[in-house]
């Protein structure tokens, strides 16, 4: 079976450990399409054609299970074409905070914390403010042939919990990610 999320790898091998773990809570789908990651005080784009947008919103597509981010260097953006794009695989655990984990076990995980949820009328996620967030890193340890990069990979998921709700103290630092339309890149 595919692994949903690299931090919860330790699940419960036996029964007795199985039952007493408490019961999963359902992440809220994404609306797909395009969507805008807004640094603070940056207004929602209106517009479809991402060229048009303010340099503080940075274009990024979902699709099932993937997301497809736009990168353009600085004065870029307004050129014929973007700058490098790139295709992530992400994943959702329900709970306060949410967390996001996106990447591949090949190109390692990036961790956002996110809260102030919005739904739609349908009740997908349509809009939330958060953050990245590493792990604190166990000095020592053995050798490993991968890096974990993020401190995450290997925490449990409490410990990983943990340093989502740490992040979120600041909310005038927070970014905000916003469903701007359907579509696909």
């Amino acid at each position: 079976m595919k692994e949903r999320f690299a931090f919860l790898r330790r699940a419960p091998s036996d029964r007795a450990h199985a039952a007493a773990a408490p019961a999963v809570l359902a992440a809220p789908k994404p609306a797909e399409g395009l969507w805008a990651i807004l640094d603070p005080g940056c207004p929602k784009p209106n517009a479809v054609d991402f060229k048009a947008w303010p340099r503080c919103a940075s274009p990024f597509w979902i699709s099932r299970d993937t997301a497809v981010v736009v990168r353009s260097l600085p004065g870029a953006r307004r050129g014929p074409t973007p700058d490098q794009s790139y295709r992530a695989d992400y994943r959702l655990a329900a709970g306060d905070p949410l967390i996001a984990q996106v990447g591949t076990e090949k190109d390692g995980y990036l961790f956002l914390a996110l809260t102030e949820l919005s739904r739609d009328q349908q009740g997908r996620l349509v809009a939330a403010s958060g953050a990245a967030f590493v792990c604190a890193k166990a000095a020592g340890g053995p050798i490993a042939l991968r890096p974990n990069v993020n401190g995450c990979d290997t925490e449990s998921p409490d410990g990983v919990r943990r340093a989502a709700q740490e992040t979120l103290g600041d909310h005038v630092a927070l970014s905000r990610v916003a469903w701007i339309a359907s579509g696909a890149p």
